[in-house]
């Protein structure tokens, strides 16, 4: 009896441990394993993940609207010998900030203008005008300065104001070869070409007038432009197998001139070259006269004597008949024939004088610089005067300057045409000789007269 029961509960407790091993090996079966459960849930997690935003957004986002004020200052000649050019210079900047802002308004920039905040008399003087543009850079915060008009005031303010304080200049009629060669970090530009295209435009006029055998005496103000103009003038003449008789500089703060027009009237040549300005002129020609023999019927001069006062302020004796040459703008320009117009229906009362439209390209130029860099920075504007002067691009005068604003806010390329030229840039901030227009003028009968247009071909 003994027995049965312990074989009773013997065979009980093998069932219970039998039940419990079931139900263990039940649960290990439904659970999954703790581990592959924790490796198969990562890549859910990372399949799920929203995706980073991607480029899609950055191709929709409008372009920065620009906000900038671009201010310019101008140095000019209101006395001095370069007077009779100077409020042509003043009113050509004008005429083009004016216009510059329509165009800005036009295109709904209403954050964004163009001032010429004061003009400047540098009179003629490299000293006054250092002065003048230092006060327009320090006074008046110009991040521009259209001037000077002398070669001998533009080089002194670019090595002493504008190079030093990183402020754009633009010489508006500073032609004198040495500014080509100036070390300026990109901050000295000019709108007119170099007179190394110059020299070779009147050496052919005298050639054409006098033989290319013929001797010419030579003289010229000892300055910049005056030397750089009549040692240009020497070399392409010898070139072309002419002799050149006397050569005479001088200084035109000399008191008189007697001395320099003997030895300049002297020695019979067949013709003169005398590069000189207005107001030093006044003196010079008439010592001329004195001398005996000299000739202004056989004398070409250049651009600095192209004054229609000069007959009066110099005497008709020491004009009639004088010929020269002269950068020039005009029907053959790009926006020369518009220039005039529009430079006549907003100064009615002034006669346009040679450079005018050179002012209004500068400060043109500085605009669309500007403009294309979203900023007045300096050196923003510099890194961009050759692109929007130059091709390729949508090519047009300030008459398409609605639609060269808009292709420069829509990212495109423009290529500027000047109302003085083509306004090519070069790497050294001069343009573009090839294709420069200058003009053959002549006094005849008090008068001054355009005889003939020249295209310079390289």
């Amino acid at each position: 009896m003994r027995g049965n029961r312990l074989f009773v509960l013997l065979a009980m407790l093998v069932g219970v441990l039998a039940l419990l091993a079931v139900g263990c090996g039940g649960d290990d079966e439904a659970a999954p394993p703790a581990e592959p459960a924790t490796e198969t849930e990562a890549p859910a997690e990372e399949t799920t993940e929203p995706p980073a935003e991607e480029p899609a957004e950055e191709t929709t986002e409008e372009p920065a609207t620009p906000a900038f004020e671009l201010r310019v200052g101008v140095v000019t000649s209101l006395t001095g010998d370069l007077a009779p050019f100077g409020v042509g210079i003043d009113n050509g900047a004008r005429l083009a900030a004016e216009l510059a802002n329509a165009a800005l308004a036009s295109a709904g920039l209403a954050d964004v203008s163009v001032a010429v905040v004061a003009s400047e008399d540098d009179q003629t003087d490299a000293t006054a005008g250092v002065e003048a543009a230092t006060k327009l850079v320090q006074s008046d915060g110009v991040q521009v300065i259209v001037g000077s008009l002398a070669s001998s005031v533009t080089i002194p303010i670019a090595e002493s104001v504008s190079i030093p304080n990183k402020v754009i200049q633009i010489s508006p009629a500073s032609t004198a070869i040495a500014i080509s060669d100036i070390a300026d970090d990109g901050m000295l530009w000019r709108t007119p070409p170099s007179d190394a295209a110059q020299a070779p435009i009147l050496a052919a006029a005298v050639a054409e007038a006098f033989g290319a055998d013929a001797t010419i005496n030579v003289g010229g103000r000892n300055d910049a432009y005056g030397v750089g103009l009549a040692d240009g003038f020497e070399a392409e003449w010898q070139a072309l197998g002419g002799t050149v008789g006397a050569s005479v500089r001088w200084n035109p703060e000399a008191a008189t001139f007697d001395t320099e027009a003997q030895q300049l009237a002297g020695g019979e040549p067949d013709g003169w070259v005398i590069v000189d300005f207005p107001e030093t002129w006044a003196k010079m020609g008439p010592a001329l006269v004195r001398a005996g023999g000299w000739d202004p019927a056989r004398t070409f001069s250049t651009d600095g004597l192209r004054d229609k006062t000069l007959p009066e302020t110099g005497g008709a004796e020491t004009t009639e008949g004088m010929r020269g040459t002269a950068p020039s703008s005009g029907g053959e320009t790009p926006g020369g024939d518009a220039f005039a117009a529009a430079f006549a229906a907003a100064y009615p009362d002034q006669e346009q004088q040679l450079f005018d439209a050179n002012a209004f390209d500068a400060v043109m130029v500085a605009f669309l610089a500007a403009l294309q860099a979203g900023s007045a920075d300096t050196t923003a504007i510099s890194e961009n005067m050759q692109a929007i002067s130059g091709p390729p691009g949508l090519a047009g005068t300030f008459e398409d300057l609605d639609a060269l604003v808009a292709a420069i806010l829509a990212g495109e390329d423009i290529d500027y045409q000047g109302a003085a030229g083509t306004i090519d840039f070069d790497e050294k901030g001069d343009v573009s000789a090839d294709g420069a227009l200058y003009e053959l003028w002549q006094f005849e009968g008090g008068e001054l007269k355009t005889l003939s247009s020249v295209v310079f071909e390289g």
